[in-house]
């Protein structure tokens, strides 16, 4: 599905939104679920490209909606694995992702986390980090925005008014809000980045999970913290 020209959400997918930038360099922004791997190697090749011409696979952060399906894509791609430097540790499985701070939420992730999927950890070839420029599209720049994850990152591109904001900004029910409180390392760090990214200008914004947001969106935004 095109949301503007050359950025693309690839439909029919569980879990987490991917979306596809395409131009000179191709990316791909998250992976999904475990198993996504054929559908978005589909949707590429119906687009007249193969998974030969994707460069990078772009983290946002860690959980297994976003990365559930990296070390396959890697695997059928060759595409270099792009993370926040403080994200790479918990991509790669040299370390373990820290718990939301809920004492709570902490006992059921303990109980639940044997019964769930488990991404294949893959090794990040390129680490960024906070104001890096990476050449996509009209060019874009890194946003450091940790709480929801240490590492979590979205993309800014200031000629095409898009923001990739990866799950720090909810937008679920037709909604915009805070990323899910259960799910979250550290939400008063969560708000600090949101406070962040509402300074930004952008007209169109893709959140990690919910539809795109078209017109406006950074009005939007602020409009939603003032609410909070």
């Amino acid at each position: 599905m095109e949301i503007i020209p050359n950025v693309h959400q690839v439909p029919g997918l569980k879990g987490a939104g991917v979306y596809l930038l395409l131009g000179n360099n191709l990316a791909l922004v998250d992976s999904g679920m475990p198993g996504s791997e054929e559908t978005i190697l589909a949707y590429l090749n119906g687009l007249g490209r193969g998974g030969e011409d994707l460069t990078r696979l772009i983290v946002t952060h860690n959980h297994l909606d976003h990365v559930g399906s990296l070390a396959a894509l890697k695997q059928h791609t060759g595409a270099q694995v792009v993370a926040h430097r403080a994200e790479a540790p918990f991509v790669s499985g040299e370390e373990v992702a820290p718990l939301p701070q809920s004492g709570m939420m902490r006992l059921v992730f303990r109980l639940v986390a044997p019964l769930m999927p488990r991404a294949v950890p893959v090794g990040v070839d390129v680490t960024v980090q906070d104001g890096e420029h990476l050449d996509l599209l009209g060019g874009a720049t890194v946003v450091h925005v940790p709480g929801h994850t240490p590492g979590s990152i979205a993309l800014h591109f200031p000629s095409e008014r898009l923001l990739i904001c990866g799950d720090v900004i909810d937008h679920r029910g037709g909604r915009l809000g805070p990323p899910p409180k259960p799910f979250t390392a550290d939400m008063d760090q969560a708000m600090a980045s949101i406070r962040r990214l509402a300074e930004l200008e952008f007209d169109v914004l893709c959140p990690g999970h919910g539809a795109p947001v078209i017109g406006g969106a950074d009005k939007q935004v602020r409009t939603m913290l003032r609410n909070l």
